[in-house]
């Protein structure tokens, strides 16, 4: 009898926790930028070559959310320098409605270049870097503001010269999110 007592209050506990915990899933497109700029050439070159491809977890409790991603980006096409990048943000939401949710994220974030045909530096294969930015979900569909600050460099030290070189990216990103 009293097994199954705790079996039924195991069984209800788990229930209500999963109820609370929000479970989405989704892709997600955008655009990055290593550099600012406000000249129409440079974006309009930007535009074309520093796209991103990804995937996304949102795991919602309460007032939190974890948010870990995968993202493959197509960085500065005329060197072929392409990264995964794996974030892992941390959020706060700031606004909970049924059909417009606002949230503030922060996070690590580790970069892995996967791709570099024509890059003649020898550069880490990985880096660190910390996320911090916002995000506004309307109905299914999700934008996504960071910036990405680089801590780690990205490249060796050439013949003893010291580099501080450092991947820093402006991203915008757009899904759209499925329930689990």
């Amino acid at each position: 009898m009293k097994k199954a007592f705790v079996l039924l209050i195991v069984l209800f506990v788990a229930t209500n926790l999963n109820a609370q915990i929000g479970v989405e899933v989704g892709p997600k497109v955008g655009y990055q930028a290593s550099k600012l700029s406000f000249k129409k050439s440079d974006i309009e070159v930007s535009l074309r070559n520093d796209m991103n491809l990804g995937f996304f977890t949102r795991f919602s409790f309460r007032k939190f959310i974890i948010q870990p991603e995968v993202v493959y980006s197509f960085q500065d096409a005329s060197h072929k320098v392409n990264n995964l990048s794996v974030p892992v943000l941390l959020g706060l939401k700031i606004i909970d409605k049924r059909n417009l949710k606002m949230r503030a994220n922060v996070g690590p974030v580790a970069y892995f270049t996967v791709g570099n045909s024509n890059y003649p530096i020898e550069e880490n294969r990985a880096s660190w870097g910390g996320s911090l930015g916002l995000g506004v979900d309307i109905w299914r569909l999700t934008l996504d503001v960071n910036y990405s600050l680089g801590m780690t460099k990205i490249f060796s030290d050439l013949l003893g010269v010291e580099n501080n070189v450092k991947q820093n990216v402006f991203i915008v990103t757009l899904g759209f999110k499925l329930k689990y």
